[in-house]
């Protein structure tokens, strides 16, 4: 027997009434007054220690009555074995975030990622909503809710199990706070089209090193009591020793050294490493091997010296660790690109200051990469010359060179037309494989560039508005470009009286470059000014296949660095080439048109941290953790809730109350009749 409201009992102490009310002797009903004790003063009934109770079983009986009405107040209830639950029940929308990062390959951790994806799938009703991500370099959604719903309930789980042995973990970076935009954006959907609103919760499976960027959450509104909850993965092995590259140390080819960042996380058992440098082609061992000692906490760089007349690729691997994932390293050297500048005009305008041949030589000559060669049309292209020729025309061509410039930019060369005299618009509009091109006279002392596309390539690096002024460059050139309505050529930048000044069009696997005037000092201030040499680099980079690529790249940042679409990936040992840029360490040689060099995908360095986020780190960042103290709370919280609802329907389905009023009513009566009857009796006596 419980009761809902047992604070009523508190009215049983009424009893105290009846009680005392019967220890008092009731003074005489009818008085007779007497002239002797006409002077004494009244005094009422007292209670005196050996006072004997008057009528107990009324008494007894009017105590029963108080102490069931109170116990009706309480509104008892038998307790039930089966307990009542809701007849409508929450649904939970929950959203899995996996952690697919290079840190998951170290042994053991995948493995307890999917175990506990697959204990929260287990614990699911037919009426919960499932999405699962994938978090790496990129977020991407493995199981969304509307897959989820589609399939049967009793079928759910395989989909799930399904989806996560179809993935493995990748060897990209840490980027966890896009996978959390990702399942807020997915939360904000899941209630369309729903009567009941769901109980949203995300859980990040991961092992939350603090290399992983989380910063991006922060300032981000989470749904109206969503709960986030991590569940941190553990692999086999505590400790863990990553290497990473730092660089070249040593200037001079026979004192060249290799900087290894050596990082150790975590607890290890042995503190020898060694670290051993290998030809990556061959194989074959190249110095004797460097020892080490790293303790846990320590971030060190070693130095490997590379034996004189050495020529990479290489290998450095690091013995001593029981975490391979992260130790080896593949090196390749950075070369520069040779490319020979084919002048098509008069040699001796290549010494002279006032044509523009002369400035175009001497800006190219300094650079590092592509590394310029200046000749002309008939200068050899050896072996050595990776990159095609970049051809330079300024004067009228015959049609045999014409036609022999245009096969070299089909064939992958990039031209630059310099139209300093309407005498060049025939050679001009050959090499464009156009007709129609004419000139006019302009009467105006000086133009300046009026539009400029800033998008394309050749004037994107002048974009930045504190770079984009072009307005104190003068051009004294006395005639302008007419094109026809049905030319095919791209105008990037047009003078201020909007005749054309820079065209471009591209032919087969080369491109042609039209500037309407002359460069020289007499001409105009272009050659002179800031924006000349960059914007010529510029112009040979494209020629030789884009802006300088390292030889040395993160894995995740590979497909961002090598946009080409035809190039081709071989992997060192392999025969066969792909044009899918690789997702995975190694060295590989990369082919693309004439250019064919070695390139080595690293993963990025941090995925070798062990040490996890605190807490606080995420609530700082807003994150409603889902603590397990919380959890426990929440849980007590709902049961104790669940147990009164039980009980207010216990209470209302039996009433027990009513016939405890309706057992309080007849003992009323009853006490009645014998009041009734004690107090005729006491009258008759008196009588």
């Amino acid at each position: 027997m419980s009761l809902l409201s047992p604070w009523f009992l508190a009215g049983a102490l009424l009893i105290a009434g009846p009680i005392i009310f019967h220890l008092i002797r009731r003074a005489t009903k009818d008085r007779i007054r007497f002239s002797a004790t006409q002077f004494l003063k009244e005094s009422p009934p007292q209670l005196q220690r050996k006072s004997r109770i008057q009528n107990p079983w009324l008494l007894l009986l009017r105590c029963a009555i108080i102490g069931l009405l109170a116990f009706a107040f309480g509104r008892p209830f038998i307790q039930s074995n089966l307990p009542i639950t809701p007849a409508l029940t929450t649904p939970n929308a929950l959203v899995v975030i996996i952690d697919s990062s290079a840190s998951m390959q170290r042994t053991g951790a995948w493995e307890n990622a999917v175990e506990q994806v697959e204990s929260y799938v287990d614990d699911l009703a037919a009426t919960d909503q499932l999405s699962l991500i994938s978090s790496a370099a990129t977020a991407r959604t493995l199981v969304t809710f509307e897959q989820w719903n589609e399939w049967p309930p009793n079928e759910r789980k395989t989909l799930a199990s399904a989806t996560l042995a179809e993935n493995e973990p990748t060897w990209g970076a840490s980027r966890l706070d896009d996978a959390i935009g990702l399942a807020l954006a997915s939360l904000e959907q899941v209630d369309e089209n729903r009567e009941l609103r769901s109980d949203k919760r995300i859980v990040l499976i991961s092992d939350t090193q603090k290399s992983a960027r989380i910063a991006g959450i922060a300032g981000r509104e989470w749904p109206e009591g969503c709960r986030f909850d991590i569940a941190t993965v553990q692999g086999s092995q505590p400790g863990n020793t990553g290497i990473r590259w730092l660089g070249w140390s040593g200037s001079d080819e026979s004192q060249r050294k290799m900087r290894i960042g050596v990082q150790t996380t975590g607890i290890i058992q042995n503190s020898e490493r060694t670290l051993s440098l290998y030809d990556a082609q061959t194989g074959t061992l190249l110095g004797d091997p460097l020892q080490l000692y790293s303790n846990s906490g320590d971030n060190a760089i070693a130095l490997l010296e590379v034996p004189a007349e050495t020529e990479g690729p290489f290998k450095v691997e690091l013995s001593g660790d029981n975490e391979p994932f992260d130790n080896t390293l593949y090196i390749a050297e950075e070369r520069p690109r040779p490319m020979a500048l084919h002048y098509y005009g008069d040699p001796e305008n290549a010494d002279d200051p006032n044509r523009s041949a002369f400035y175009i030589k001497r800006a190219s000559a300094g650079w590092s990469d592509p590394v310029v060669t200046f000749g002309g049309p008939d200068m050899p292209d050896n072996a050595e010359n990776r990159a095609p020729p970049f051809l330079l025309v300024d004067s009228p061509l015959d049609r045999a060179t014409v036609q022999s410039v245009q096969d070299a930019v089909e064939s992958g060369s990039h031209a630059l037309v310099l139209l300093q005299s309407p005498d060049l618009i025939p050679t001009a509009q050959s090499l464009f494989q156009e007709t129609g091109w004419s000139d006019a006279r302009i009467d105006r002392a000086d133009s300046r560039l009026g539009f400029i596309d800033f998008q394309h390539p050749s004037f994107v690096l002048f974009s930045d508005p504190r770079f984009s002024d072009f307005s104190r460059i003068r051009f004294w050139h006395t005639h302008a470009l007419r094109l026809p309505s049905s030319s095919q050529a791209s105008i990037v930048a047009r003078y201020d009286d909007d005749s054309p000044a820079v065209l471009e069009r591209t032919i087969g696997r080369g491109s042609v470059t039209l500037w309407v005037g002359d460069w020289g000092p007499k001409a105009s201030q272009w050659t002179l000014s800031t924006k000349f040499v960059p914007w010529l680099q510029r112009l040979f980079e494209r020629a030789a296949g884009g802006p300088d690529q390292p030889s040395v790249v993160r894995v995740d940042s590979a497909r961002s660095l090598f946009p080409s679409t035809t190039a081709r990936w071989q992997p060192i040992g392999a025969s066969d080439s792909a044009a899918e840029v690789p997702n995975a360490p190694g060295l590989y040689r990369l082919t693309d048109g004439r250019a064919d060099r070695w390139v080595a995908l690293q993963i990025a360095p941090e995925e070798s941290e062990w040490e996890p986020y605190a807490l606080e780190d995420w609530e700082r960042l807003g994150a409603p953790i889902d603590s397990p103290y919380d959890r426990q709370n929440e849980a007590a919280a709902s049961e104790s809730e669940l147990r009164a609802q039980n009980a207010v329907e216990l209470e209302s389905q039996q009433q027990i109350w009513r016939w405890v009023i309706l057992a309080v009513a007849s003992l009323l009566i009853l006490e009645s009749l014998i009041a009734r009857k004690l107090q005729t009796r006491e009258d008759a006596v008196t009588a």
